[in-house]
């Protein structure tokens, strides 16, 4: 079996592989983390939304809802994915000790791209969500 968390002789390339594989399960890790938000925000949503009454307040719970849905149902699980094949790509890279190929690392790049901006975006979200609610609290 190949490890790609320890280092070896065999690969020029492996330690900026190693460096690269760390980051990917970081945003692995991560993409676990942002699930359990979304459940809780969810949670949160269904528990405070009675303390709304004004049309703007419902429509931003609406809003809400549907993100957190979107993100929850299809973003994250798409990340996730793409993440999980994109670790499959660099085993078999180690396996055949193919450093030919620069898949991987193009790959990579724009894949910690997607990421990173996705990760603003949540972060906003989140932000706004949590404000939101703490608005409930001033009204209850």
């Amino acid at each position: 079996m190949i490890s790609v968390t320890s280092a070896t002789k065999n690969y020029i390339l492996q330690p900026e592989l190693i460096r690269k594989h760390k980051k990917a399960l970081q945003w692995l890790s991560t993409t676990i983390m942002w699930k359990g938000e979304l459940i809780f925000f969810q949670k949160a949503l269904i528990d405070y939304a009675p303390l709304f009454y004004k049309l703007k307040d419902k429509k931003k719970i609406d809003h809400f809802e549907n993100l957190f849905l979107y993100y929850s149902g299809e973003v994250v699980d798409s990340l996730r994915s793409k993440l999980r094949q994109h670790e499959n790509r660099l085993a078999s890279a180690l396996k055949t000790k193919n450093e030919t190929s620069t898949r991987y690392f193009r790959e990579h790049d724009s894949l910690m791209d997607e990421l990173s901006t996705f990760s603003k975006s949540y972060n906003e979200l989140k932000a706004d969500f949590l404000k939101f609610i703490s608005s409930a609290n001033k009204k209850g």
